[in-house]
């Protein structure tokens, strides 16, 4: 009999640690696997890492192990099969919107967990299960803590397969010398650049680019690994970055020779720590062109591009290559502009100017003065690239918003979507918020948890943003009580009514009020959407 209950004990065991731990390891893929952010995370969440009930219930049968007296410890195992079979209930799934996937290294890292419970399943099966028993009921208590634990003690396995899959990919572009490589970065705007110069391009090139938001150095070599050809003659690699360094790592691997950076803003700056990281970070795509003799593109919209001009310029020789950068934006001191720029609900027209060509006539249906600058950053590649301007026409036509990133859906009943879910910055907020502006005869309604991962800016950045949501909504509903109070004063400063702002608990509640006020003529924008790591 107390065999038995000593293994039920570890059966029921097992269920709530995979329970907690599914959801610890699915925070942890969130942050790309860094320890110092799932640390955060677990910081600001700590009533949820060290749960009270949790605790009370899996202590109480330790106490009672301690005992001597038979009678007391088979008490013990019995209580405890109960407090485990509560907390199995009482622990729900916890609602993914990004889906937790089981990688590679998850599996690598299930396996570490195996080792860890068959060493504590024979304790207990061959020693004293007393203090086999223990130690599970406290590993259960730190289960997101024991996935910290996990991660570094599969870190050398994992440094020596990172190592090795960059090998495999560098030596398979080494094997491509006539493939173009383009490198695209920015603080925003980078995956729909992506997408529309991808599109473009394919016109005249077999492209290939980096799926979705594989953007992280092991993004960008399981694209080469996997999905690089022979018959591939373009590879478009969206570069994302957390730290400084970032860029400079996938840069040493794909060796880019064209780049474009679309912006550089304060964005990530819970790693970051400052603009001027961000900017240096940035920058290391226009030092790796620079190291290839390619070309860089650069959006002179930018503020804060503009004012690394010296530096970009320190990186190229100017003298012997005057056409190494390339400027593009929505005014005539650039190379590449938007003349003729007209928008509205339906989309925008504009001609893009390209020096010594005749202007190309642009209409499409993507929303907003960013989109417009997207399109034209393109078309400078492709002009560089050789593409003829029927070629570019075109491929523009071709070119389809990107998902939750001013994606335009039209409801049942006649309302309209916009759907800007995708982590947002102040700039692009401020775009999509002009977007809505634009329908100027619809109820405009705003629908915002806000601007997240600002480190110390996130106060002043997103009172900022409530103040400009102010000129653009009929109605603002926040997502999170606490998460929007900078929002909130930043609207309430500019003496909007209060019976048009509304701050829901979560996500369901804000479309639980929006369904009140919507009706045919109405348009909604969802800007940002937190992921899971920020609920």
């Amino acid at each position: 009999m107390e065999k038995i209950l000593i293994n039920l004990n570890l059966i029921m065991f097992l269920i709530f640690l995979y329970k907690r731990t599914r959801h610890g390891l699915h925070i942890l893929q969130l942050e790309n696997y860094y320890n110092d952010r799932y640390l955060v995370w677990m910081k600001k969440n700590i009533k949820k890492v060290l749960n009270i009930n949790t605790i009370v219930l899996l202590t109480i049968p330790i106490l009672i192990f301690i005992q001597e007296a038979k009678l007391a410890q088979m008490v013990a195992l019995i209580v405890n099969i109960l407090a485990y079979g509560a907390l199995i209930i009482t622990t729900k799934k916890a609602k993914e919107k990004k889906a937790f996937v089981n990688t590679a290294r998850i599996k690598r890292m299930y396996g570490t967990y195996f080792l860890i419970i068959l060493a504590i399943w024979l304790c207990a099966n061959l020693f004293d299960y007393r203090i086999a028993l223990g130690i599970t009921n406290i590993v259960a208590i730190m289960a997101y803590a024991l996935v910290y634990v996990v991660n570094i003690l599969n870190r050398p396995l994992e440094n020596y397969l990172r190592s090795r899959f960059c090998r495999k990919a560098k030596q398979k572009l080494n094997e491509m010398r006539d493939l173009k490589i383009i490198g695209i970065t920015g603080s925003y705007g980078k995956t729909s650049v992506k997408y529309i110069i991808n599109t473009i391009l394919s016109q005249k090139y077999n492209t290939l680019m980096t799926p979705e938001s594989y953007n992280t150095t092991m993004g960008v070599v399981r694209t080469i690994n996997e999905k690089l050809t022979g018959t591939h003659q373009l590879f478009v690699c969206e570069m994302g970055a957390k730290y400084v360094g970032d860029i400079k790592e996938i840069c040493d691997i794909v060796k880019p020779t064209y780049g474009i950076l679309t912006a550089i803003g304060p964005q990530h700056l819970d790693t970051f720590k400052s603009l001027e990281n961000v900017k240096k970070t940035k920058l290391e795509l226009a030092n790796a062109v620079s190291e290839n003799n390619g070309i860089a593109f650069v959006n002179w919209e930018d503020e804060n591009i503009k004012s690394a001009s010296l530096e970009l310029e320190t990186k190229f020789n100017l003298t012997e290559s005057p056409n190494s950068i390339i400027k593009y934006g929505l005014t005539n001191e650039v190379n590449y502009y938007a003349d003729n720029i007209y928008i509205d609900e339906n989309g925008s027209t504009f001609d893009v100017v390209i020096p010594n060509k005749e202007k190309i006539k642009i209409k499409t249906k993507l929303l907003g003065k960013l989109n417009i600058l997207n399109i034209v950053s393109a078309v400078a590649i492709a002009d560089a690239l050789g593409l003829t301007a029927d070629e570019i026409k075109v491929g523009v036509k071709y070119i389809k918003p990107v998902p939750h990133r001013l994606e335009l859906i039209q409801n049942k009943n006649g309302s309209i979507i916009i759907d800007d879910a995708y982590n947002s910055n102040i700039k692009g907020a401020k775009m999509a918020l002009e977007v809505l502006k634009s329908f100027e005869n619809k109820r405009r309604i705003l629908i915002t948890p806000g601007i997240v991962d600002l480190g110390a800016q996130f106060k002043e950045i997103n009172k900022e943003f409530g103040k400009y949501a102010t000129k653009s909504s009929d109605y603002i509903i926040l997502v999170g009580e606490e998460q929007t109070i900078p929002i909130l004063e930043g609207i309430q400063e500019e003496h909007y009514p209060s019976d048009k702002c509304f701050v829901a608990k979560n996500l369901e509640a804000a479309f639980e009020r929006m369904n009140e006020i919507i009706d045919e003529n109405s348009v909604v924008l969802l800007e940002n959407d937190l992921p899971d790591n920020y609920l």
